[in-house]
C-alpha cells in the first residue's frame, strides 16, 4: 500500500487514481471533522468538496517534507474558519441594518440561543477545565498548566484538540 506522501507525489503529476485513493482514505474522517466543527452536514458536504478541490489544485505545490494528513485537516479547518468568518460578517451586517437579510449572498440563519453551561457540562472535565480557565477566567497557557498541575503541552493539546 502506498503511503500518503507517495500518493501526493502521484497526484502532483496528475494521477487521478492517487487522488481517489486519498479521498477514499480520508473523506469520511474529514467529513466527520467538518460536521462537528460546523454543526451542519450540508456545510460539511460543501466544505469537503472544497477541501478536495484545493488538494487537487495545490498538489504541485505540496511540500514533500510535510505529512499529508495534517495538511488535509489544515485545509479543511481553514475552510471551516473562513465559512464562520463570512457568516459572522454577514450576520453583523444584517444586525446593523447595512445589508437586508434577504439580499442575495446573505445566509441569515436563525440565531439560536446557546446555553453555554449545558454545553460545557457535556464536555469531559479535563477539557471543560481548560476552556473555562482560558475563555472565562482569562488565564494563559502557563498559568493554566500551573493551576492544573499538568505540562503546558497538555494544556495546548486540550485547548486545540
Amino acid at each position: 500500500m502506498e503511503s500518503d506522501e507517495e500518493l501526493m507525489r502521484a497526484v502532483a503529476h496528475g494521477d487521478e487514481r492517487a487522488l481517489a485513493s486519498l479521498v477514499e482514505r480520508y473523506a469520511a474522517r474529514i467529513h466527520a471533522f467538518l460536521t462537528r466543527v460546523t454543526g451542519d452536514r450540508d456545510d460539511a458536504d460543501d466544505l469537503l468538496q472544497d477541501t478536495w478541490m484545493r488538494v487537487a489544485r495545490g498538489a504541485r505545490g505540496f511540500d514533500a517534507a510535510r505529512q499529508v494528513r495534517p495538511w488535509l485537516y489544515g485545509i479543511a479547518a481553514n475552510l471551516a474558519r473562513d465559512l464562520h468568518r463570512r457568516r459572522a460578517v454577514r450576520l453583523r451586517a444584517v444586525r446593523e441594518g447595512s445589508v437586508a437579510a434577504n439580499e442575495p449572498g446573505v445566509t441569515a440563519r436563525p440565531v439560536e440561543r446557546i446555553d453555554m453551561r449545558e454545553r460545557l457540562a457535556r464536555l469531559p472535565e479535563r477539557l471543560r477545565e481548560v476552556l473555562v480557565l482560558r475563555y472565562f477566567d482569562g488565564l494563559d497557557e502557563a498559568e493554566m498548566a500551573l493551576a492544573l498541575g499538568i505540562p503546558r503541552g497538555t494544556v495546548k493539546s486540550r485547548l486545540h484538540g
